[in-house]
């Protein structure tokens, strides 16, 4: 996913939240994109104290006439020069859609720039953010998005699968999930990874979280590939903020999925 840049060193305008105190958002993505190399500028969608996993959490939320203004700065600067855009947390559907108007300005002003969407929406059947949101990243920011990272539960509500769909065979539980890859596919990305599937969701009693992931080689082709791994029974945060940004540098590098 090498893009042509037109710096030696490349650039990452990364949108998403931001705290204070501990590693979500733009604190962790921005922290691993300069460890490997990359001029990163930061838009934070929310600027609070800590995440939302403590039991008080202080601060500020980006306004849409905000994000309008740091555009229109940056616009007039004319540094909106990227190599990639990497979006994460929002909160409204009116922020994305700002958001998305601007991704789309700059992918057309240059046609270099790769749009690395982490649709975050929420887990284990918990929003995270406005249900407005969902449709603006169905029918705005994937047909633009070069690459998306949703988990299994936002995939379900970006392809319109209700969470409690199953299948009485786990053929058909695999099979369900490569579908929706390809669905997904078909609303815009080009390379798609969902990052965590419980094991239980493809008929698995082992105690696992499984990765796939599906690049687009031509209409009716894909290469495809999954990755089984030992699940942690602990809460982390800002693991799909970190996978996303490690994403984005390790395709910059190797312009392959499966490698990366």
């Amino acid at each position: 996913m090498s893009s042509n840049k037109p710096y030696q060193i490349p650039r990452v305008l990364s949108i998403q939240s931001h705290v204070v105190h501990g590693f979500v958002g733009n604190k962790c993505a921005a922290f691993i994109l300069q460890l490997y190399g990359f001029e990163v500028d930061l838009i934070n969608s929310v600027h609070f104290s800590n995440h939302t996993g403590y039991k008080t959490v202080k601060g500020t939320r980006l306004r849409v006439d905000e994000l309008q203004s740091i555009f229109e700065g940056l616009l007039a600067n004319d540094i909106l020069e990227y190599d990639y855009i990497l979006t994460g947390y929002m909160g409204s559907g009116e922020l994305l859609h700002v958001v998305a108007e601007h991704v789309k300005l700059i992918k057309t002003k240059f046609p270099h720039v790769k749009y690395v969407c982490d649709p975050v929406i929420g887990d284990n059947n918990k929003l995270y953010v406005d249900r407005s949101c969902i449709e603006v990243y169905k029918n705005e920011l994937l047909p633009l998005a070069d690459i998306v990272t949703p988990n299994d539960f936002e995939i379900k509500l970006l392809i319109g699968k209700q969470s409690n769909d199953t299948d009485n065979e786990n053929e058909n539980e695999d099979n369900s999930i490569w579908q929706s890859l390809r669905t997904l596919h078909s609303m815009g990305p080009s390379h798609i990874i969902i990052s965590s599937i419980p094991a239980d969701k493809i008929g698995r009693s082992e105690n696992i979280l499984q990765m796939r992931a599906s690049s687009k080689i031509s209409n009716d082709q894909y290469q495809t590939f999954r990755i089984d791994f030992p699940r942690l029974e602990s809460s982390f945060t800002g693991t799909g903020d970190s996978f996303s940004a490690l994403i984005l540098a390790w395709l910059h590098k190797e312009n392959n999925l499966v490698v990366s």
